[in-house]
């Protein structure tokens, strides 16, 4: 018989045994997590039909390697809204990203941040990354560098990182390279001028405020035909980089994200881009239903399958915490997508009325929002806090959301609106925070030293802003751009005596900021009213 001391001594050395089993399963998961690379591809306006054996043949193909999630929605009808609830695993109600000009706060504890900590590298490379409302995420912004030479970089120093890389193109005008472009006159009635002014609009113009064209039905095969070709193009590129990571042997050790920011309009309510384009924002299916696939390491769990449950843009960040083996330190409210969700699971999404093009970012005056429950999908319009519209819609039989059930179905909208008012009384709306130090004398402008007129070749593809102050100080650098309808303006927070906008190809400048023409824009010394440059006037030509 053995005595007690010689069983305490045996269950003793089991403990430890097993708690150094424990430590080295999760040594290794950590190792093994850290290993793997992540690569979140958001294409801009990409609706759910955007992808698809004719459109985008190569993706498609490579789709069927990954896991593709069939139901999918984001979380609101702007870029900065559903961009920063991929990169929190926040949903837009919590965020509180409704406008340009906002950010969240710089003391939340994010996923980036612990990916950070853990050694990941985690980069955005697009120039528009740099206003505030992608502030404080842990995303290191280095614009203007292209995604290979970035990966590349990465690869010699032997670092693990996170890429989010936004293939922006696709946003309107609708205006793909030759060789993608269809022939969308042939699309239109013979010998329609007004038509093919309107197309050419659609060509041309960044933003296409609601009512500044009157759209006519018979557009609508023209403006989908061009709008498509985009993809057809992102596709090209996609099997590009597909091939780039191969031949690199990184495949099996990279977690790859493709899906979008939002959805885009094609005439359904009348209108031709989103909310931050059309300043009509709403969240019907065109805008919410979106793509997303996930590859990953084979044994992931996201092997060849189609997910019919329903899942939104919160449950990325979680999906990838738990794939890489790190666990948040802020707890996050999506779903880990290697478990299925419910069938039954809810959504609930939230856009203010324009997006960034919000006229009082910080009193935004109209939100929409919606919420789905199986077949039924309520929506709720709020103007200064009360509610003004309201409606209901059957998705299985009417998947275009044409037919109002409201009188119909009462029971079902209250029950849908009582749990939808609960997710708004809880919704985050931006609050300005105090900066770092203020300066004590006005900054004055160093480069450019005075207002003029800017083409491309004048900048050799780099903008950069300079003036002189307190190097360590904060600023705020406002900026009011173009005239009417294509107007904007707006502010963002610098700290440091310089703005560098990184490198702007000619396209990016041609498309996005010659149509503003006039921008006017000065630097102040945050927290104080009276200590101001003078207003600098840049006409941008090509």
């Amino acid at each position: 018989m053995f005595g007690r001391s010689t069983i305490f001594k045996a269950a003793l050395a089991l403990a430890l045994l097993l708690a150094a089993a424990s430590a080295f399963v999760a040594w290794r998961s950590a190792r093994e997590g850290r290993s793997f690379d992540v690569i979140v591809l958001t294409v801009e306006s990409a609706r759910a039909e955007a992808f698809g054996p004719e459109t985008t043949p190569n993706i498609w193909r490579l789709a069927a390697r990954g896991t593709r999630f069939a139901q999918h929605r984001g979380s609101s009808a702007w870029t900065a809204a559903g961009a920063v609830s991929i990169l929190t695993g926040l949903s837009a109600f919590e965020h509180g990203i409704h406008s340009r000009d906002q950010s969240v706060p710089e003391r939340w504890p994010l996923p980036l941040k612990d990916l950070a900590a853990r050694g990941w590298r985690a980069g955005g490379l697009q120039s528009f990354m740099q206003i505030p409302n992608f502030a404080h995420l842990g995303l290191g912004l280095e614009a203007g560098v292209e995604p290979r030479d970035w990966i590349e970089a990465r690869l010699r120093a032997n670092e693990p990182y996170f890429l989010w890389y936004h293939y922006l193109p696709t946003h309107l005008p609708y205006n793909p390279a030759p060789a993608f472009r269809p022939d969308w006159q042939a699309l239109l009635p013979q010998g329609d001028e007004p038509a093919a002014a309107r197309l050419r609009t659609v060509m041309s113009a960044p933003v296409i405020p609601a009512g500044s064209v009157s759209f006519e039905a018979s557009d609508r095969p023209a403006i989908r035909a061009l709008y498509l070709a985009g993809f057809r193009q992102f596709d090209a590129w996609f099997a590009d980089f597909w091939k780039f990571l191969e031949a690199r042997g990184r495949l099996e050790r990279t977690i790859i994200v493709l899906t979008t920011d939002h959805g885009e309009e094609l005439l359904e309510r009348g209108q031709v881009g989103h909310a931050s384009t059309t300043r009509a924002g709403h969240l019907h299916e065109e805008l919410v239903r979106l793509p997303l696939v996930i590859w990953a390491p084979p044994g992931r769990g996201f092997d060849a399958r189609v997910v019919e449950a329903p899942s939104t843009h919160a449950d990325i960040m979680p999906t990838l915490m738990s794939l890489l083996g790190v666990r948040p330190v802020r707890a996050l409210s999506g779903w880990d997508l290697g478990k299925v969700p419910p069938e039954e699971r809810p959504w609930n999404g939230v856009t203010s009325e324009a997006g960034f093009a919000e006229a009082e970012p910080e009193h935004i005056r109209r939100f929409g929002f919606a919420r789905v429950e199986g077949r039924w999908k309520l929506h709720l319009v709020q103007e200064d806090g009360a509610i003004v519209d309201r409606r209901l819609y059957d998705l299985d039989a009417d998947p275009g959301e044409t037919r109002n059930r409201l009188a119909e179905e009462p029971d079902v909208a209250g029950r849908l609106e009582a749990a939808l008012t609960t997710v708004i009384a809880g919704m985050r709306h931006h609050r300005p925070e105090d900066g770092a130090k203020n300066a004590l004398a006005a900054p004055a402008w160093r480069r450019p030293a005075g207002s003029a007129t800017l083409s491309y070749d004048d900048l050799g593809g780099r903008f950069r802003l300079e003036w002189a102050g307190e190097p360590d100080a904060a600023y705020r650098l406002q900026y009011k751009a173009g005239e009417g309808l294509l107007s904007v303006a707006g502010e963002m927070e610098v700290v440091g005596t310089a703005k560098d906008f990184g490198t702007i190809d000619r396209d990016y400048w041609n498309t996005w900021l010659v149509p503003y023409g006039t921008f006017r824009l000065r630097v102040g010394v945050a927290g104080r009213d009276d200590l101001w440059t003078d207003w600098l006037t840049l006409r941008a030509v090509p």
